[in-house]
């Protein structure tokens, strides 16, 4: 219950894409809303065996899901990036997370030359 209260704070991230135009950001924001609704479904069956598993170790009520019914989280699961993550690792194994891990060293080294470049353009000045 508790993510169904931040799906919505997607539409305010959408403002500064759209420049505050109201319309533009309901579509967009409806749209994203929609696809995420689609990874989370997606994704329920494996958050509905995590609940499981840990239920079934802790016996806690709180992570109880009813038989018949899934769960899901749309704070986690509605992103594009989580669930690319999730199912490189899932199904890629080794694979998947080696990609992870070179993705995440281009974006690093690309940050670190841009901040080098940065504060070396604003040295000059």
């Amino acid at each position: 219950m508790a993510s169904l209260a931040g799906m919505f704070y997607l539409f305010p991230a959408v403002l500064p894409i759209t420049n505050g135009n109201v319309l533009k950001t309901f579509l967009i924001g409806l749209v994203s809303l929609i696809v995420g609704l689609y990874f989370v479904t997606d994704l329920a069956p494996y958050f509905t065996q995590a609940a499981h598993d840990v239920f079934v170790k802790t016996g806690d009520a709180a992570v109880k899901i009813p038989e018949g019914f899934q769960g899901g989280a749309l704070d986690f699961a509605s992103s594009i990036f989580s669930w690319c993550i999730f199912h490189l690792i899932y199904n890629f194994k080794y694979v998947g997370s080696a990609v992870l891990v070179a993705i995440a060293l281009i974006m690093a080294i690309y940050n670190r030359t841009r901040i080098v470049k940065e504060a070396k353009a604003n040295s000059n000045n």
